[in-house]
């Protein structure tokens, strides 16, 4: 619109402006695609977590369980070498197997008087085979017991003089070690090698003399007129005295039970039998002996079985296979915990070929006697065991 004013001078034109209104960008959700493709990559990501967790855990689980099964092994074993190092503890390995003829007495009041039995002990330690490849059993014996309360740490002197009658006061070396109540016995090292157990009644330090009367019972000590009638020995000097002995010798038993457990049955205690380690398939031992008339006496010439001559109850006191065992060696067989399932038909997890060259000595194949054997893992330990007292002892 132009407007024209009375002095005909032109005026500003004035145009009509449009304005138009700036918006922003249009807006908008994810689709139903876009969400299913965030699903279905966070599934599969997921998916791949859990698989490689799930393989972790199962490698985690293996490791686990193969540490799990050495370390039952090696305390299996830790249990077993600890005791029988240590056999025939007590005595001097050689008391008892040089003793042809042993004499003994113990009256109670109530019976007849009688022998000891417990001193007709047979080795120190013995193994029972087991029958077939069947677990071996170990037993080892001590002639004194550290639990006592009135423990004494055993320990040996001479005779300084003949002892003239089976009554006589015993003139020795040293009285150390030696207690009243306590047992002693009495060993011949020459002639008829007769051995008496006595108890002693004082100890006189000061001259280095015991005595050994008979008395009310209970009591191990005769009188003379029964010693007399039974032609009980005498001793001379250098002969010798060992005192610290048990009235009844405690005896350590291992072996595994039904439910793949070491045990050890200790006679000393009233709980009994006792579960040592869990998982423990197999228990495999020989006897480690010197050959026969050698005069080696910390040697093992050869290794066998607990069979034949070797058998336990043919280990008597008299018999001199008993002398000849320098040591034993054992083999365990642990088990994992964790079953490892079969990647087709069948586990090959453990194999037969591999069994059968787990030990150069031991038959470890009852190990195939197990249920679903092959799925799981086996640590296998096997150790020397030399038996120290018999070694101390220069037993012949």
């Amino acid at each position: 619109e132009v407007c024209i004013n009375n002095k005909n001078q032109p005026q500003p034109v004035m145009t009509a402006r449009t304005y138009k209104m700036q918006t922003q960008p249009d807006q908008r959700g994810f689709g139903l695609i876009e969400i299913m493709v965030a699903m279905l990559i966070g599934m599969l990501a997921s998916i791949v977590i859990f698989q490689v967790s799930s393989v972790s855990e199962r490698q985690k689980r293996t490791t686990t369980g193969s540490a799990d099964a050495q370390t039952n092994a090696a305390f299996a074993l830790y249990a077993i070498e600890r005791d029988a190092k240590m056999a025939g503890f007590g005595l001097e390995a050689d008391t008892l197997a040089g003793c042809k003829k042993i004499y003994s007495y113990f009256n109670d009041g109530n019976n007849a008087p009688a022998p000891l039995t417990a001193y007709s002990s047979p080795a120190a330690i013995s193994l029972t085979n087991g029958t077939g490849n069947a677990s071996d059993t170990i037993q080892i014996v001590y002639y004194t017991n550290p639990a006592d309360d009135d423990f004494v740490i055993p320990s040996s002197t001479t005779l300084r003089g003949p002892m003239a009658t089976p009554s006589s006061v015993l003139d020795v070396l040293n009285t150390g070690g030696c207690k009243a109540n306590k047992l002693a016995l009495l060993q011949q090292l020459e002639g008829d090698r007769s051995c008496t157990v006595i108890q002693v009644t004082k100890v006189n330090p000061i001259a280095f003399t015991l005595e050994h009367d008979a008395g009310g019972p209970p009591t191990y000590n005769p009188s003379v007129t029964y010693m007399t009638d039974n032609a009980w020995p005498t001793y001379k000097k250098g002969d010798v005295l060992r005192c610290g002995v048990s009235v009844s010798p405690t005896t350590r038993i291992y072996q595994l039970n039904a439910t793949n457990e070491l045990t050890v049955n200790d006679s000393a205690t009233v709980v009994g039998v006792q579960p040592i380690a869990g998982n423990i398939v197999v228990l495999q031992a020989q006897y480690g002996v010197a050959d026969a008339g050698s005069l080696a006496v910390n040697r093992a010439d050869q290794w066998t079985d607990a069979t034949g001559n070797w058998a336990e109850k043919t280990l008597t006191i008299e018999d001199g296979n008993g002398k000849r065992i320098k040591a034993i060696r054992v083999a365990v067989v642990a088990r994992s915990s964790e079953y490892e399932k079969p990647k087709g038909n069948a586990c090959t997890t453990t194999t037969s070929d591999m069994v059968d060259n787990w030990s150069t000595w031991a038959d470890l194949s009852a190990v195939k006697n197990l249920p679903d054997w092959e799925c799981y893992r086996y640590k296998v330990v096997e150790t020397v065991i030399p038996l120290r007292n018999v070694i101390w002892a220069n037993t012949k």
